[in-house]
């Protein structure tokens, strides 16, 4: 089977009818969704662009990576052996896959150009962007329809490069990796004015728990870049300017779903639906006013949590259906190599699941994923907690915090706690009565995924001290060893 990959950044899972959503226009999301499975309950490693893609492409979790910020990347982890790896489009390029990368897949030079040819045959549309808005045409810092044409855009690029290498690929009867990533709707939110004449702004719906969790710690807040004005969990954006970036995200999932739908039709033109396992996905999730948050970078499931669809013909039985099964980013190594047959195994090393008997059965018991792990590093400012904690610029061995939540099917717990960046390792105290700079516990039953605002607003930890403990133990568990 041929593989066709599609990383979308900053994308939430607030779209199509397998979703629950009805008020964000994605047509082509929406037909797709009909032939594919989708995971409501997909999560990403790590809420933050580069570390999250120089995870589940190379096949290792953040913790192992050592990757936290945009200065790092996996071929020079704190593992001895890292440049030995080998990613996920190498190991099909291994395979006899012909593999070809445009646009973002992984982080714009990170690793050195893009892996480049270590995992790819080809990378066509390579780093740039074309993020700006016209000042004639911005109607709100970052809200941008525009009368440029499509193809004056960077996905719109991306999008007709992959669909050259189809051609190509058929023409010469080539087997396939090819792997798109989409920038859009990663502000600002330049878009044509077409997409943002899909939406009436004064009807656009906004969230309607705008402040932080209640008792939740310092640590798990980060300032939002936008808007300017000094907003946050406890002073929330008005909103006349909430309605505002919410009408140039939706415009701008509106556009990447165009651009999704241009590649499809292609494969749908060359005969090569039947033959091509297809994945959608997003490196993180997004905040729209949710918690006081208009970002990413936090541990909550606003955050972490992403869209994911996968077509395989061999499945049709999955064709429109969706499950609530936990899933990590960094399984899809292991379960696109067996839905594809790529190959009888993978690199040794290489994490995450195998998940693909889901796809014989959707109710397979005992689940095959318990858990869900994620990481989140904070750098505060001169000493405090406070929420301008980014560490995009902050060397490895400089990182003085860092949480980790774990996901189960009712409760996501989250711990912050002292970080030895040298050794990359939290500084973990034996019980979490001791050494934890802040610890929430928020209650998922009933969550299908649907209702944005519903959970995650109030931190129950000192309600439930039991489940707190045995949560602790699984997250020391996972996390605790060093490289």
């Amino acid at each position: 089977m041929n593989v066709l990959l599609i990383v979308v950044d900053d994308l939430r899972p607030e779209f199509n009818r397998s979703y629950g959503q009805s008020h964000v226009k994605t047509p082509f999301l929406d037909s797709f969704a009909k032939d594919s499975l989708t995971f409501s309950r997909a999560y990403t490693q790590y809420s933050h662009c580069s570390p999250s893609r120089n995870s589940f492409l190379s096949g290792r979790s953040p913790q192992t990576t050592g990757v936290y910020n945009f200065i790092d990347d996996f071929r020079h982890s704190p593992s001895p052996d890292s440049e030995t790896w080998v990613t996920l489009t190498e190991h099909f390029k291994h395979h006899g896959y012909w593999t070809v990368g445009a646009g973002k897949v992984f982080h714009p030079d990170r690793p050195k150009n893009n892996d480049f040819p270590k995992s790819w045959n080809d990378y066509t549309v390579k780093n740039g962007d074309d993020a700006g808005c016209a000042q004639n045409e911005t109607i709100y810092p970052g809200v941008c329809p525009t009368k440029k044409q499509d193809d004056w855009f960077y996905d719109n690029k991306v999008a007709k490069a992959v669909m050259d290498s189809m051609a190509e690929a058929k023409a010469a009867d080539k087997l396939f990796f090819l792997a798109a990533g989409l920038r859009r709707p990663h502000r600002p939110w330049d878009v044509p004015e077409r997409f943002y004449a899909m939406y009436k702004k004064e009807t656009i719906p906004l969230a309607k728990r705008k402040v932080g969790p209640t008792a939740s710690p310092e640590l798990a807040y980060i300032h939002n870049d936008w808007p300017a004005g000094g907003y946050n969990q406890t002073k929330p954006v008005p909103d006349d300017v909430a309605r505002y970036g919410r009408f140039g995200y939706y415009a701008s999932v509106s556009f990447t779903d165009y651009n999704i739908g241009l590649m499809l039709n292609q494969l749908q033109a060359l005969g090569l639906t039947s033959s091509t396992v297809v994945v959608i996905t997003s490196d993180h999730g997004w905040h729209l006013g949710e918690q006081g948050e208009w970002c990413k970078r936090t541990n909550w499931e606003l955050g972490v949590r992403v869209p994911l669809m996968i077509r395989s013909p061999r499945h049709p039985n999955t064709f429109g259906k969706t499950t609530d099964h936990l899933f990590e980013i960094l399984d899809v190594y292991k379960t696109l190599n067996r839905l594809t047959h790529a190959s009888d195994s993978v690199q040794d090393g290489v994490e995450g699941k195998d998940l693909s008997t889901l796809f014989d059965d959707l109710h397979v018991t005992p689940p095959l994923r318990k858990y869900a792990f994620s990481q989140m590093a904070r750098c505060p400012k001169n000493d405090t907690f406070g929420p301008e904690s980014p560490c995009n610029q902050v060397e490895r061995q400089n990182i003085p915090y860092m949480g980790f939540s774990v996901r189960t099917i009712q409760w996501r717990y989250t711990v912050w706690l002292k970080f030895d960046g040298k050794g990359n390792r939290a500084i973990w105290p034996s019980s979490n009565d001791d050494g934890c700079f802040g610890e929430e516990l928020y209650d998922h039953e009933h969550d299908t995924g649907v209702d944005f605002d519903a959970y995650e607003n109030e931190n129950i930890a000192t309600v439930h001290p039991d489940v707190c403990k045995e949560l602790f133990k699984v997250l020391r568990n996972e996390f605790s060893s060093a490289l």
